[in-house]
């Protein structure tokens, strides 16, 4: 018998995941005046560190807004607990953020001073001396990053949901923290190998795909109780793909990209002698001089961007770029097919919404 569509059905799962969400840059307030009042007698340097992690926050919110579609289209109805899921995962976001700024010396993100840049620009001029202020804005990256993660932690397993739920949903958020701290660390350790003989492929699974696609598919999943051994699978195959091609097109625009719109230097990546997967094939398919360029260039403090822009010609000529545009297209259509196969429909057309956007990414 024909049953007729609720009237939520009707209404596409992404204007329902914008209307449900709300500002999503409110997610992860009320998670941090939790955490405000519960060192409230800490005093006012605890604060400091609570409100300058809040004012490190910012970006696209993608990963929140893959939860709440996950959820809904898993038949999740409740926004209160909708909202606590992603402002979790938004929070679990911010926290590896924070410390990858750590790790990398950079001390701005989404075009502002990040916690160690807003740390070292009040301490200095509160008259502490150069070292003292560094020793003082590492630390406070380091705490306001752990602080993060453990208020995310903390709002998933006081959600508004059963206890086994709750259980749920911290353990894929730990297992995930584990998977992306791995991914760091090799990211970090590739830096000391021969750029040819590094990974980025499988960093890009580690450290972006697990937290930054699968863990919010899982936790919307998990938040609607519809998170089974067939769904687990399918999240899995589908966030381990969509992740891998979201990091390598990162990586296109943080060489190829237009500053003036991602926010980033096009010599970042190079100066940081960042093992991305545009580099590791050129270096596989270029002459010697041009290997030897790409070698000077990577790593380089000094580089210039004349020396960014012969990289580029380099890594375009060697047909490497386009070799990874072909990855990236390889791992979408992987991924969309598993989504078309193990997820909601709605669901599976969302993503395949949100990889047309990642075809075309400027930012």
């Amino acid at each position: 018998m024909f049953t007729a569509p609720t009237a939520a059905a009707l209404v596409p799962l992404g204007a329902r995941v914008e209307h449900l969400l709300g500002d999503p840059s409110t997610l992860t307030s009320g998670v941090w005046a939790e955490v405000g009042a519960r060192l409230g007698a800490a005093g006012p340097e605890a604060a400091e560190l609570i409100a300058a992690a809040g004012a490190a926050d910012g970006g696209k919110h993608l990963r929140p807004r893959i939860v709440a579609a996950s959820y809904l289209a898993h038949g999740g109805d409740e926004p209160a607990l909708l909202r606590r899921v992603a402002g979790a995962q938004q929070l679990v976001h911010l926290a590896l953020c924070i410390h990858d700024d750590l790790i990398d010396g950079d001390v701005v993100r989404h075009g502002r001073p990040n916690v160690v840049g807003r740390t070292t620009a009040s301490a200095r001029a509160a008259g502490l001396g150069r070292d003292e202020a560094a020793r003082l804005a590492a630390a406070s990256g380091l705490l306001a990053g752990d602080l993060a993660l453990s208020a995310a932690l903390t709002a998933l397993v006081t959600a508004p949901a059963p206890d086994a739920v709750r259980v749920r949903l911290a353990a894929a958020a730990l297992a995930a923290i584990e998977r992306a701290i791995a991914g760091e660390l090799l990211d970090v350790r590739g830096e000391t190998v021969p750029p040819e003989h590094s990974t980025p492929v499988r960093v890009a699974a580690l450290k972006t795909a697990s937290y930054s696609v699968t863990l919010p598919l899982q936790l919307g999943a998990i938040a609607a109780g519809a998170y089974d051994e067939a769904t687990a699978g399918a999240i899995d195959e589908v966030g381990t793909a969509l992740g891998i091609a979201y990091q390598l097109g990162d990586d296109d625009l943080g060489l190829f990209g237009d500053p003036a719109t991602t926010g980033k230097s096009a010599l970042s990546d190079l100066r940081d002698g960042k093992r991305t997967e545009h580099i590791r094939l050129a270096l596989e398919r270029a002459d010697g001089a041009d290997r030897a360029r790409i070698a000077q260039t990577l790593g380089s403090p000094d580089a210039t961007d004349a020396d960014a822009r012969r990289v580029r010609e380099i890594v375009t000529a060697t047909g490497a770029r386009a070799a990874v545009h072909e990855l990236i297209e390889a791992h979408l259509e992987r991924g969309l097919d598993a989504a078309r196969t193990g997820l909601p429909a709605e669901l599976a057309d969302h993503l395949d919404e949100l990889a047309l956007a990642l075809r075309h990414r400027t930012r």
